[in-house]
């Protein structure tokens, strides 16, 4: 069962021709990343937001929906891409000034964070085929021109 769209949100035509609705803080980059050729599977303006009002109203509270969960991801925005996706972006964007120190520092506050599910199937251990990039909400102005800039070949630095 899908959670009830919790922040404001549009829909969308996705690249294969699905109607997608997505949080009106992330159509600027999620059109970005598609016209860029990348794929998303889901995203999040905010995380622990969405996860404390899907916990209300569902009127769940396992370990996931927990406050623990909620408040580590409040203020954290979400992309879900492909692995190999995922990791394009970031390289793409460690090149940008002002994305470099987010992608390169590792534990800090504004420092991006990327996970990778563990699944285990037919007897063994692998990676999940889709990574969770998670970013402070607070950059999804920056992002957004960043992603801008790099689709027009500009360094994707902000005037």
């Amino acid at each position: 069962m899908t959670d009830p769209l919790i922040h404001p949100h549009q829909a969308l035509t996705a690249p294969d021709g699905q109607q997608v609705n997505i949080d009106t803080e992330m159509v600027p980059i999620i059109e970005r990343l598609w016209r860029m050729g990348l794929t998303t599977t889901a995203c999040c303006q905010n995380v622990g937001e969405a996860t404390s009002a899907v916990r209300d109203q569902k009127d769940i509270a396992d370990a996931y929906r927990g406050e623990d969960f909620i408040t580590y991801h409040a203020g954290w925005a979400l992309l879900k891409m492909p692995r190999a996706d995922a990791l394009h972006l970031v390289d793409l964007l460690a090149d940008v000034p002002a994305f470099h120190d987010h992608i390169q520092r590792r534990w800090e506050a504004a420092s991006w964070r990327m996970s990778v599910p563990i699944i285990h199937e037919d007897g063994a251990a692998a990676l999940a085929e889709e990574a969770l990039l998670h970013f402070p909400s607070g950059q999804i102005p920056a992002l957004s021109h960043a992603l801008e800039a790099l689709g027009t070949g500009s360094s994707g630095q902000q005037d």
